[in-house]
């Protein structure tokens, strides 16, 4: 490694230590929006990245041996990881947490919540779709954390639930985004429809798709908006992780301009050499 990488990589791991605790809470709230609150062993190493735990945490968790998670059969006899809620405990999801900051209220937060929405330019909705949309903001939340049994598969509110699931999903990544495909492993356990990556784009003023080196990315639009009243925050490897890409970016230039330089030289090597060969004739 060189000495940039170096100091990244023990930048990180500072970091990672002092925040410990709120980055694995990352992980507990991803397992508890589970029907079982528990996730397979496969899945939850697939997720450990976007979350910002290192490659290797189930091998060598600290909560998994002192009981915070445990090992746990599913019900197809995969081995997963369990996580469970205390008897007066009450998990709350972020737009809930924003809410009450937002109410100054530190009660219970309020049964309906509406979107942040964030329209793209240029896009004008029929009078229609405006209605229903306005109608769909002030239908009953239902927190990705709660049981969602009862629900009707086929009514609008089931549908905000998902956007709700979602919603929450991306909070919870370093970087509030994800490759679309990524998430299709979560869809049986999260409650989630056979074809919920049409709410991406059904719901394009909560989430943006974006192409980038022939894979679709979601992103929570919400994340990157400065305006926004109360923030979504930050994951505290957010910085690091950026820095790590310019340092690639970097890297990229320095190879590039290498391969110019290799390319310079042969061209120089060969036009020396035909010098010499016509100055012998």
């Amino acid at each position: 490694m060189t000495q940039d990488v170096a100091d990244l990589d023990r930048k990180e791991s500072e970091l990672y230590a002092v925040h410990r605790l709120e980055i694995v809470d990352r992980l507990r709230k991803l397992i508890l929006m589970s029907r079982e609150k528990r996730l397979p062993l496969r899945i939850v190493q697939g997720m450990l990245w976007y979350l910002g735990l290192p490659e290797d945490y189930l091998k060598s968790s600290k909560e998994i041996q002192n009981g915070y998670f445990q090992i746990a059969r599913m019900q197809d006899g995969e081995q997963g990881l369990n996580a469970s809620i205390g008897p007066n405990e009450e998990v709350i999801s972020v737009l809930q947490h924003n809410a009450l900051k937002l109410n100054g209220n530190n009660c219970w937060p309020p049964s309906v919540i509406k979107f942040s929405l964030f329209p793209s330019k240029g896009l004008c909705l029929k009078q229609k779709i405006e209605m229903w949309l306005d109608e769909f903001q002030i239908l009953q939340y239902v927190s990705p954390y709660e049981d969602f049994s009862t629900l009707n598969p086929n009514s609008d509110i089931s549908e905000k639930r998902v956007i709700r699931v979602l919603h929450e999903l991306l909070c919870l990544f370093f970087d509030n985004s994800a490759e679309r495909r990524r998430l299709l492993c979560l869809k049986k356990h999260l409650g989630l429809p056979q074809k919920f990556h049409k709410a991406f784009e059904c719901h394009s003023h909560v989430f943006y798709l974006l192409l980038k080196n022939k894979s679709c990315f979601v992103v929570l639009k919400e994340a990157y908006y400065s305006n926004s009243a109360i923030a979504i925050e930050t994951h505290p490897l957010f910085s690091v992780r950026n820095e790590y890409m310019r340092l690639m970016l970097k890297s990229e230039d320095i190879l590039r301009s290498r391969r110019g330089l290799k390319v310079f030289d042969k061209y120089s090597h060969e036009e020396s050499f035909d010098g010499l060969t016509d100055s012998v004739n």
